[in-house]
């Protein structure tokens, strides 16, 4: 009897020991698992606000468009063959005929106020505050200093015209009794860097309905407009087939800028912006170390069960 007493004793101590190193190691697994998750968590936390350069895309058929330009030597523009008035009380009896290699420099700091409808003419209005809107240049010598203000009329009968520029830009128009000329179709990308690389990839893309008005701006709060690049497309007038007012203005204009600016019959609209979430979507990098942060977590739930079962089976031993 007391050998058997001293048998129990010892199975006794033996279930106690086992029960307190799985107790001991549960308590280990749990705070390693949770020093991890918490340090995942900052992870995530620090790549989600981490500050990244976006370049907005705009592509869009319009028949109006604004710009002010910052840089005089990106904005040489193919004017052959167009109609100059250099005051807004200009006749068309007074007007200047350009010759045909005619191109039109213009200065910084001076907008820019684009119009064509369907496939008629394009109607060019130049003003600026202080100087010179710019000049016209041709290889015969014709060079003409315009003054604070000029309008051109510009026919492409024969090619394409193609204007780059670089500046600030809205493009379209409010919607109002007193408008006839309006934003018809677009898009905007938006562009992030991605982390750890010198790439980009595309963070969404929103469509854009008739009779918006878009610009891109720097800042969320302050009106500060952000500096584009891009060009203008002018489709030829003198096309064979049937040609829709589609082919008005073709646009693209691209930068980096905190937003896009998108107002709608007249109301403030809405933001086009890239959200913080959207990179673990769309970033290779990210979306592969939020598939190994889940795998983990996967792991360590089925470690702490595994562990849950081998303490219960040990108990009952």
């Amino acid at each position: 009897m007391k050998r058997m007493g001293l048998v129990y004793s010892a199975r006794k101590r033996l279930r106690r020991i086992r029960f307190l190193s799985a107790m001991s190691l549960n308590k280990q697994s749990r705070k390693v698992a949770l020093c991890f998750s918490a340090g995942l968590i900052l992870v995530f936390l620090g790549l989600y606000l981490d500050g990244r350069d976006r370049i907005f895309t705009l592509n869009a058929v319009t028949e109006t468009a604004s710009l002010v330009t910052s840089d005089g030597a990106f904005s040489e523009w193919r004017v052959g063959g167009a109609v100059l008035y250099t005051d807004p009380f200009t006749t068309e009896d007074a007007a200047i005929s350009l010759s045909e290699n005619a191109y039109l420099l213009i200065r910084r700091g001076t907008r820019v106020d684009i119009q064509r409808h369907g496939i008629q003419d394009v109607r060019l209005t130049l003003r600026t505050t202080e100087g010179a809107v710019g000049s016209i240049v041709s290889p015969d010598n014709d060079d003409r200093l315009l003054g604070n203000w000029a309008s051109l009329t510009v026919s492409s009968d024969d090619r394409p015209l193609v204007w780059p520029f670089r500046g600030t830009i809205v493009v379209g128009d409010d919607v109002s009794s007193g408008v006839d000329s309006v934003l018809l179709q677009g898009t905007v990308n938006v562009l992030e860097e991605q982390l750890f690389r010198d790439t980009r990839y595309n963070a969404g893309t929103s469509e854009l309905d008739r009779g918006d008005k878009v610009g891109f701006w720097a800042q969320p709060e302050e009106h500060d407009e952000a500096v584009v690049e891009g060009f203008l497309r002018i489709e030829p007038s003198n096309q064979e087939r049937f040609t829709e007012a589609l082919n008005a203005i073709q646009l693209v204009a691209h930068g980096s800028a905190d937003h896009v600016k998108v107002e709608r019959l007249g109301s403030s609209g809405y933001q086009i912006r890239a959200t913080s979430w959207a990179r673990f979507l769309y970033d290779p990098l990210l979306s592969f170390l939020a598939g190994i942060g889940a795998l983990l977590f996967a792991a360590i739930e089925i470690y702490t069960n595994v562990r849950e079962i081998l303490r219960d089976v040990s108990t009952r031993d």
